[in-house]
């Protein structure tokens, strides 16, 4: 009995995916409930290579940025795809490679919101 609540407890993601990543209109990463970074149009930039599934998103300065290198293509709703996730926090850099990603959202603008529910991260793009 012990062991299948621990189970089900280790399966349970404290973080609300609605409340931590679907109400977000802005490109953004969080990761644990915390926002890593939130794209501001008048002091960010972001690109998109659709030929290698890469998303830069970076402020003026250089100085806090995240990139995505997604394996496949994310376009619809349900799907899941392995990326790989580098940003700037506080003082370092950190990466997590070969991430599980659900896309949970597609907008008709092109706005993609995904959630990798094992590390708990948010992920905020749009396909330019």
């Amino acid at each position: 009995m012990i062991l299948v609540l621990l189970a089900a407890a280790a399966a349970c993601s404290p973080y609300d995916i609605d409340e931590v990543l679907l109400q977000r209109d802005e490109i953004s990463m969080t990761l644990k409930g915390e926002v890593q970074f939130s794209y501001d149009p008048a002091t960010c930039q972001m690109s998109h290579n659709s030929t290698t599934n890469e998303y830069h998103i970076f402020d003026d300065k250089l100085s806090d940025w995240f990139i995505v290198r997604c394996h496949e293509r994310p376009s619809n709703e349900g799907q899941e795809l392995t990326a790989d996730v580098t940003w700037t926090a506080s003082s370092s850099t950190r990466t997590m490679k070969g991430l599980t990603f659900r896309v949970e959202k597609v907008s008709g603008s092109g706005t993609i919101w995904m959630w990798c529910r094992q590390k708990s991260i948010g992920i905020v793009i749009k396909n330019l």
